[in-house]
């Protein structure tokens, strides 16, 4: 049994965020054509708003620990990267879906490794992320493989 306060409504708040990332994965798998770009924006614009909120996470202890000013800037980070993946999708779908993985990726050894969050939080966090980062690499096969050109 955990101390940490809310450990499960974390855990099944985490969880419950990998759906709307498997749910337009499979929307790109399964998709026509003319309708694929849909599912990929749709999870490159809530990778976007995870990313954000990730960062937020980050900002919030730092004014709330009064931690460096440094890490203010350090959280706008992932919601910089995230808008800039976001930019990229028109033109070049799989560079952001890349884009946001790079955040992701960052962010989770950056999180995982930082003794300030409660251990089971970087436990769960690091398991989340890695499926994260498994189902942008699944989205950017799914394009590389469905697009044409």
């Amino acid at each position: 049994m955990t101390t940490e306060p809310h450990a499960r409504v974390r855990t099944g708040l985490m969880v419950a965020g990998l759906i709307p990332f498997g749910w337009a994965l499979a929307y790109v798998a399964f998709a026509d054509l003319a309708r694929l770009q849909i599912g990929a924006v749709i999870f490159e614009l809530y990778a976007a708003v995870i990313l954000s909120f990730l960062g937020g996470m980050r900002w919030g202890r730092a004014i709330a620990r009064g931690e460096a000013a440094w890490t203010l800037v350090e959280a706008v980070v992932p919601a910089v990267l995230a808008f800039a993946a976001l930019l990229l999708i028109p033109v070049a779908t799989i560079l952001g879906v890349a884009a946001t993985g790079l955040g992701f990726a960052i962010w989770m050894l950056r999180d995982v490794r930082d003794m300030a969050w409660p251990i089971g939080f970087r436990r769960e966090r690091a398991i989340v992320s890695v499926i994260v980062l498994l189902l942008h690499l699944s989205l950017a096969v799914l394009l590389a493989v469905r697009l044409p050109g």
